[in-house]
């Protein structure tokens, strides 16, 4: 039996490790993991609850992260596992350098990362660093492979693994659920409903889409925007701040989290994500998840939506443009698409692209 170690960082929930965790030890797999900065968190009670093996470390700074380096590679060494596998910042420097002392001969990074609008010269020598201690990589996307070899990488190193979902669960929202969301988000039932599902930065684009909005706002009054994963510390919060406080009181709701992720979507008429340039955006599971709930959308191709986002399946716009988000928007509401068209294309290309399925078995010739 093969032994896998994840090493994961700063997640609290986190459906996408708990699929993989079943699947993995479905398909035969010993798996454990170490947190790394998520002792509290959802994913911890999770595999607690699924009696998997973990353990906690908690790094406040990678340059002194020594200690804690020292205390993974005395868990590896206890472990033994085959193979590890570092997913986000902290996880992957601490993790691959903690295998490398200990031994550890297959060391595995998910590059879950796009390109920074600032990229700096710390950032540079950290992906240096773990792109020398893997002996694997796994890109997510085309953009990130095209990422890693512009670092150096050698491309016999990398190996695009897209993400996967529990698309059946996502094209089968619960009934009870989409009731209590729409109750609790818009009880006056006000239309339409655009929703956002993304992190206050200034890479995801949302101070395109509130001018936007604000201009839907005259042609229909009742509109309401809904900002979900808000977050006050974001590196652009003061500024989405300031943008809606000049909109109308009751037009717009901030929500930090909600957990019914899948059965979110059905809340919106409109779903917009507009990061704001093709490489920013590494991944971007929303383009998968909107598409699977077959609501209507408005993409820039950032991302993961460069390799299947199409006119047939959403509305594309240019990017950092508040006036082509509000002409599709308008033209969502006109349906100058067919909606039935679009919800059978954009299932038909998930279903085809992003199953669990497809994404365990790329994982197993990893491991393998």
């Amino acid at each position: 039996m093969i032994k896998v170690v994840y090493i994961v960082s700063d997640i609290n929930k986190a459906v996408f490790f708990e699929h993989t965790a079943l699947r993995l030890r479905d398909a035969g797999i010993d798996i454990s993991f170490i947190l790394i900065n998520s002792s509290q968190g959802a994913l911890s009670t999770f595999l607690q609850a699924n009696d998997f093996r973990f353990h906690f470390l908690e790094v406040q700074k990678l340059s002194h992260s020594w200690k804690q380096i020292i205390d993974c590679t005395k868990i590896l060494k206890t472990e033994k596992p085959d193979v590890i596998h570092c997913h986000l910042g902290t996880a992957n420097f601490v993790g691959l350098v903690s295998a490398y002392l200990a031994g550890i001969k297959i060391r595995i990074y998910t590059r879950h990362a796009g390109l920074p609008l600032a990229y700096s010269r710390k950032e540079r020598l950290i992906d240096n660093i773990q792109n020398r201690l893997a002996t694997r990589i796994v890109a997510i996307t085309q953009n990130t492979k095209d990422l890693l070899m512009e670092q150096g990488v050698a491309e016999s190193k990398i190996k695009i693994v897209h993400h996967g979902f529990d698309i059946d669960r996502m094209m089968r929202p619960d009934p009870s659920e989409i009731r209590r969301i729409k109750q609790e988000y818009n009880p006056e039932n006000k239309y339409p409903v655009v929703g956002v599902i993304a992190r206050w930065m200034k890479w995801k684009g949302i101070h395109y889409i509130i001018p936007a909005f604000e201009k839907l706002l005259k042609e229909y009054p009742n509109a309401k925007l809904c900002l979900f994963n808000a977050s006050d510390d974001a590196d652009y919060s003061r500024e989405i701040r300031e943008m809606l406080n000049t909109l109308p009181a009751g037009s717009y709701q901030i929500v930090a989290f909600e957990k019914k992720i899948y059965d979110l979507y059905h809340l919106f008429d409109i779903y917009v994500h507009v990061p704001v340039n093709p490489y920013c955006e590494a991944f971007g599971q929303t383009y998968v998840e909107a598409l699977a709930a077959g609501i209507p959308s408005v993409f820039t191709l950032s991302g993961i939506a460069r390799e299947f986002i199409t006119e047939e399946n959403a509305y594309i716009v240019d990017f950092k443009n508040s006036d082509d988000i509000y002409t599709k928007m308008m033209a969502i509401i006109a349906k100058q698409k067919d909606p039935d068209k679009l919800f059978k294309n954009g299932q038909e290309v998930v279903l085809k692209k992003f199953t669990l399925e497809r994404y365990i078995s790329n994982l197993l010739s990893i491991y393998k």
